[in-house]
């Protein structure tokens, strides 16, 4: 599975350096910016976001947190050149960081916490998917999984057990 990868980071610099280490493997999008890699992520399938914590305008915490409305399973990871506590408490509370990489960052270290991440992001995808194939399941054959009687007695659909 070939996955898209969106790199956020002010430094056009860092942005062709994750493009270099990852394109030969993925897609990989670049944006200068959170508020564009937000554009971004309302028209494509993000699998990954790196981003870079300090930049102007928007924080790399506050593009993951936005990012959660529209692309709930994306991997998140943060890099950063700071050890601001406060600020890597948020991010892990609010926004679900898969890791956090410190600049400056070993490129094959990264390359495999990005892999790591990319398989986590699938296992993730194929759970999903087989409790929503178990779901239609039970809604589909409710007789096997709930009598008349325990319905009765409960008052329960199957559709509320199922929610």
């Amino acid at each position: 599975m070939q996955h898209t990868i969106l790199a956020v980071d002010d430094e056009p610099a860092n942005l062709r350096m994750v493009e270099r280490l990852l394109r030969k493997d993925h897609r990989v999008l670049t944006a200068g910016s959170g508020e564009e890699a937000l554009e971004m992520l309302k028209r494509e399938q993000i699998s990954l976001i790196v981003t870079d914590q300090r930049m102007p305008g928007m924080t790399g915490t506050d593009l993951l947190r936005e990012s959660m409305k529209t692309s709930p399973d994306t991997v998140r990871i943060i890099l950063t050149g700071y050890t601001d506590t406060d600020a890597l408490i948020d991010a892990i509370n609010s926004s679900r960081v898969y890791k956090f990489v410190s600049k400056p960052w070993d490129p094959m270290q990264l390359k495999q916490t990005i892999e790591e991440a990319l398989r986590d992001y699938e296992k993730q995808l194929e759970q999903k998917r087989l409790v929503d194939d178990l779901v239609a399941f039970v809604q589909s054959h409710p007789s096997l999984f709930i009598t008349d009687s325990e319905s009765e007695a409960t008052g329960e659909s199957i559709n509320q057990v199922c929610e």
